[in-house]
């Protein structure tokens, strides 16, 4: 099937038609990450206007175009934005970031001085589990006390945040890999007789001068009540290429989305994910505010959901989990041990878990 043409399913999301209903509440109930979608769009608009772009607005445009986006491409993302009502902003993006409008001007100033607004926006949103660590290790706080997401709250967001960081006390050195290694349909999109899901799994983390983005094959034929493995060069989280590797100082932010394949083409995919990532890691240095990995990484999310939305793909959930060095060591004393992480991918219709192995190899 041909993908839509960008206005269509704008004009889906308006009047809440179809999937693109779907597509319009998820925007609106996950509004405190979409920050890093709306200064993007924001620059888009701007390069379509042909108006002077600055820093961060070149920063933003340039990572897209160093990935394969044409200037077109971009421009008609910021047409999208313009065409938006100051209503539907308002529902989609937080505070100021809803009042970008035709000569509003941002730059990397004005995003130091409001980072911490938006960690703070970001980390109090009801999909976001915030576990003290250290409190943990003192006895003070016992794992009970932070309860994952509950499952109507996933359901409405179809996306949710695990944060769980230690000061890094430990040497570096010892090298580690994260991999997805596979996943369960409980159940598949749609009505079972309607026809089989072909999802597919995107990948990247963040650290200090690192990113990592992967994605996975297109997985066919996959109904409710199946389980399907990833290659041995796929579902990689941490360590490019799937080798191991140390984690950097400070916080490192992982990010797995989970997409229906309907009309995109595979290579876009590649590029959007690469190109997201990368203006992430620009952003990243912005700032030493605490926490801001996860906001920007939680932001990525918002971004990729709405470049692959408009590709006319099937957005179906997201997980992001942020963590330091110390919390992986904590647990994995010895090179050889391994243990696994689990994650529940679900926004009410379609419904996966996917397991995900954490090792240390040196």
């Amino acid at each position: 099937m041909p993908a839509r043409k960008p206005d269509d399913i704008l004009d889906g999301i308006v009047k809440q038609k179809g999937k693109d209903a779907k597509f319009r509440r998820k925007l609106a109930a996950n509004k405190g990450r979409n920050w890093l979608l709306g200064i993007t769009l924001n620059s888009f608009a701007q390069l379509d206007e042909g108006a002077p772009l600055t820093d961060l607005d070149n920063a933003l445009v340039n990572s897209f175009r160093n990935n394969g986006f044409s200037d077109d491409e971009l421009k008609t993302h910021g047409r999208l934005y313009r065409k938006m009502s100051a209503q539907l902003r308002e529902e989609f993006f937080p505070g100021k970031f809803a009042k970008c409008t035709k000569g509003t001007k941002y730059t990397f100033d004005d995003l130091k001085k409001d980072a911490p607004d938006i960690v703070k926006g970001v980390l109090t949103m009801p999909n976001v589990t915030n576990v003290d660590v250290q409190a943990l290790h003192a006895g003070t706080a016992h794992r009970s006390d932070f309860p994952m997401v509950p499952v109507e709250v996933l359901k409405q967001h179809g996306s949710a945040m695990l944060r769980a960081v230690a000061p890094n006390t430990s040497r570096p050195n010892p090298t580690y890999t994260i991999k997805a290694t596979s996943f369960h349909c409980t159940d598949e999109t749609g009505a079972d007789f309607l026809g089989s899901d072909e999802p597919y799994w995107i990948f990247g983390s963040l650290g200090q001068g690192t990113a990592v983005t992967t994605r996975s094959q297109i997985f066919g034929d996959v109904d409710s009540g199946e389980s399907r493995t990833f290659g041995p060069n796929e579902g990689c989280i941490w360590g490019q290429n799937c080798l191991p590797q140390d984690f950097p100082d400070g916080e490192v932010g992982s990010l797995a989305q989970l997409w229906e394949h309907d009309s995109s083409d595979p290579e876009k995919i590649r590029a959007g994910v690469a190109a997201a990532f990368a203006a992430a890691a620009g952003i990243l240095a912005a700032t030493g505010v605490a926490a801001w990995v996860a906001a920007v990484v939680a932001g990525v999310g918002a971004v990729l959901q709405w470049l692959l939305g408009f590709l006319d793909d099937d957005h179906i959930a997201d997980q992001t989990i942020v963590f330091t060095r110390q919390t992986v060591v904590d647990q994995l004393q010895k090179a050889g041990q391994s243990f696994n992480v689990t994650r529940r991918f679900t926004d009410g219709d379609g419904d996966y878990t996917l397991t995900i192995q954490v090792s240390r190899v040196a």
